[in-house]
């Protein structure tokens, strides 16, 4: 009887994911075709959504879910195979205190706090952005503070701020929680990590040096920080988007102009803030620790490839 409830279960799961890739949690569209050379050196995330490559992903993917994690850029921690469900929670326990919090006096801002690559995991960065207020003049430019340091006292729970560049205090001194999903101040302000539920930094197994940073743009939309060396310089930010949050554990993203490539001639705008004729690449993002599916904390793409955050 068990075995059979196990094998229902499988099932339901699988046509659930049918149904996400039809629309459009595995599909990636294409505003024209490519033909010659160009398709021969099409992006190894292109891949066939049909019903067939879904369910064998969908398999693959239930059987092996697992990625390299990084914690810091000198750290790596491969995990063995084993099922969506192990790795969600090798996943959770790993996560550290980096990632993408919103300060609550700046709605409208975000702040990205880092392991410095040139540390040994006592050192972090901070990229930092209050961004524009409502009531600012219009043509008002974001400004961002990049490189700021930050220093991990020891035993992790504690990190050291220097608010000097903005007119603020120096050795300030703030506290991560238990869980590591918010720090907090000495006059009580709490900065809370991934408050989108997808913010958050990701590492690709691909660029074990390299991360993604993604964060909310407006409303669906979201921008990522693409950096395949570890160096800001080589950072590309791309647009995208995601599905409904209500759908979680799983919903559907979008990346725009992830490879770069043109795929029409014609050019014809889906939107305004969507680059015009370029890839479109969907892939599924995943926040539940007893997924069956995708692990906790993944965003898995048709050809297998899975970010997981850190």
């Amino acid at each position: 009887m068990m075995v059979m409830i196990n094998n229902m279960l499988a099932t339901c799961a699988l046509m659930g994911l049918v149904l996400l890739g039809e629309v459009t949690a595995f599909s990636n569209q294409h505003h024209g075709a490519r033909t010659g050379a160009s398709a021969a050196k099409t992006s190894q995330l292109m891949m066939s959504s049909s019903r067939r490559d879904i369910l064998s992903n969908a398999a693959s993917i239930a059987t092996i879910g697992l990625s390299a994690l990084v914690l810091d850029p000198h750290k790596a921690a491969a995990f063995k195979p084993g099922p969506p469900t192990a790795q969600s929670a090798a996943n959770k326990a790993a996560e550290s205190y980096q990632g993408v919090y919103s300060d609550p006096n700046h709605p409208a801002g975000y702040r990205v706090i880092m392991a410095s690559s040139g540390g040994k995991g006592s050192r972090a960065t901070m990229t930092l952005s209050d961004g524009v207020e409502k009531d600012a003049p219009e043509g008002t430019e974001e400004k961002t503070y990049n490189n700021i340091p930050v220093v991990i006292k020891e035993g992790g729970n504690e990190l050291s701020f220097d608010f000097s560049f903005k007119g603020g205090p120096k050795d300030v001194v703030a506290t991560l929680s238990t869980d590591k999903q918010s720090i907090t101040f000495p006059d009580g302000n709490t900065w809370k990590k991934n408050a989108n539920l997808y913010d958050g930094i990701y590492k690709d197994p691909n660029y074990p040096n390299g991360y993604r940073i993604i964060r909310k743009f407006k409303s669906t939309k979201t921008i990522t920080e693409v950096n395949n060396t570890g160096n800001p310089k080589d950072s590309k930010f791309i647009k995208g988007e995601h599905g409904s949050l209500f759908s979680i554990p799983t919903t559907a993203f979008k990346f725009y102009d992830y490879t770069g490539k043109q795929t029409c001639g014609e050019k014809k705008c889906r939107s305004c803030e969507v680059p015009v004729c370029t890839d479109e690449v969907a892939a599924q993002f995943s926040l539940q620790e007893s997924n069956t599916v995708f692990p906790y904390g993944t965003i898995t793409f048709p050809d297998k490839t899975i970010w997981t955050r850190i």
